[in-house]
Parts: structure tokens; sequence; C-alpha cells
């Protein structure tokens, strides 16, 4: 019985961690270039459980044994579940048009690079501005990168050619820096939309065949409908555990008080 409490509590716990991923995916629904995050979970290891001390007769209690010689065998027993890992969904998100000539869209595989205070990070985010200074950059005043380093611009009325060459007016300015990985895998997530590198000894190559798109951002890659329904799942799925587990508190408060008196 104190088995079962913990493989109810231990479904509790990944259920309850599976509910703020899916939340978070649902309150960033219309953040441009999000990523949904998925939560994979794994049991933990099968426990053979054995009958000791019983007579040996097949015509009474049928059973499998194993090729040596021991106590009959019963079956597995698991004692619950763990999070094994949460991915990142990189599906391409829908294309809206905005009208605004520092909104970008990325088609394909690949990631602008930006500059930041912690080094260089990526993003799938185009809302960009023209700071004061000139300089391309994020919402949070980090520098969007070209091949030359940080992007300056005269005005905002520039252009960006499907290949990332920005000019002003035909001025040739500089090319954006797109990258690319050969598995997202390696990537984490950071704070404002940002992805960086988790292993050091992997670097970004020169994106390929990605294409860029000038006054349109990309939407988040989240199914509302799939992850309302997820949410109930998560929801009754908590719901029954947590019944569960009351039940065999209820059990193991008899076992000890009633049983007790006998």
């Amino acid at each position: 019985m104190i088995r079962s409490i913990y493989t109810a509590a231990t479904a509790m716990i990944a259920q309850n961690r599976r509910f703020e991923i899916i939340s978070n995916n649902i309150a960033n629904f219309e953040t441009p270039g999000f990523k949904q995050d998925q939560m994979i979970t794994r049991s933990f290891r099968d426990m053979m459980i054995h009958r000791l001390y019983d007579v040996e007769d097949p015509s009474i209690i049928p059973r499998h044994r194993f090729p040596d010689s021991g106590p009959p065998y019963v079956g597995p027993h698991n004692t619950g579940i763990h999070i094994d890992k949460i991915i990142i969904d990189f599906t391409q998100g829908s294309l809206e048009d905005t009208f605004r000539s520092t909104d970008f869209a990325l088609i394909g595989d690949g990631f602008f690079a930006i500059e930041t205070p912690d080094g260089e990070r990526y993003t799938r985010t185009g809302v960009f501005y023209v700071d004061v200074e000139g300089f391309l950059t994020t919402a949070d005043g980090d520098y969007v990168l070209g091949q030359n380093g940080r992007i300056h611009l005269a005005t905002e009325n520039f252009r960006v050619d499907p290949n990332g060459n920005v000019f002003n007016g035909e001025e040739y300015v500089d090319t954006m820096n797109l990258v690319q990985f050969e598995d997202n895998a390696v990537l984490r997530k950071q704070g404002g939309n940002l992805f960086y590198i988790y292993d050091d000894d992997i670097q970004p190559a020169p994106a390929q065949g990605l294409r860029v798109r000038q006054f349109t951002l990309e939407t988040s890659n989240i199914d509302m409908a799939a992850e309302s329904v997820r949410m109930l799942e998560v929801y009754r799925a908590y719901e029954l555990n947590q019944r569960f587990l009351r039940l065999l508190d209820e059990n193991l408060g008899r076992a000890v008080n009633d049983i007790g008196r006998i």
C-alpha cells in the first residue's frame, strides 16, 4: 500500500509539471515566433515480483518460470513515472502580414543571431526596432547581428530581400546573420524568446535555404484547441490520482486503527 502511495504521488508531480508547461504554452499563444514545449515522461524500471515459500504445484497456480530455478514469478511491478525530458517543438508557425518595415519572418529552419550581454543568442521572433543610434534591435534592446556585426540603418525606410541582404535605398548595408543547427535539440530557452547553445563545443552554421520575409511575422506554433484538450486531460489525470491517494490514505488509517484494536 505504501508503494501505491508513492506511485500516485509521482503521477501527481508529473501531471502538475505538465500543467505548468501547457499553461505557459497557452499564455504565449500570441507571442510571435514562440515555440511550444512538450514534456516526455517515462516509467521507473519495472521490478520483478516473486512469491516466496510457495508450494510448487502448477496444477493449482499456473505460472511462468525463469530458465533458472527460483521462486515462482508473479509479474512486474512499477513504482510510477518521472519526467524524462522537456523538448521544444520547432515546427514552423503560420505567417501574418503586419506592414511594419522592422517586422521579419523566417521561412525554413534557422534563426536570427542576436548580440546580448550574455553573448550571442538566437531567435525566431522578428519583432525588431531601430534605436536612437540607428541600430536594428530587439524589443529588449539587444542588437540584431549582420555578417559584419551590428546592423546600422539610417532610417526605418529600408528593405531586406529574401536572402537577408539589407539596403538603405539602393545602398547595400549588410546581410543578416542567419544561422542553423544540425540538430535544434542543442538549444535551450532563455527569457525574451531567445535560445542559447547549452554545449560550448557546438557552433551554428550559416543557414542554407532559409528565406526572410519583411513586413511579416511568424506566429506561435501553438494549437490552442489541442492545448486546451491536453489541459483538461491533465486536470482529470491529476484529480484521479488525488482521489486514489486519498483512498489509500483512508485504507491505511483503517488498517492501523481498526486492525490494531483486534
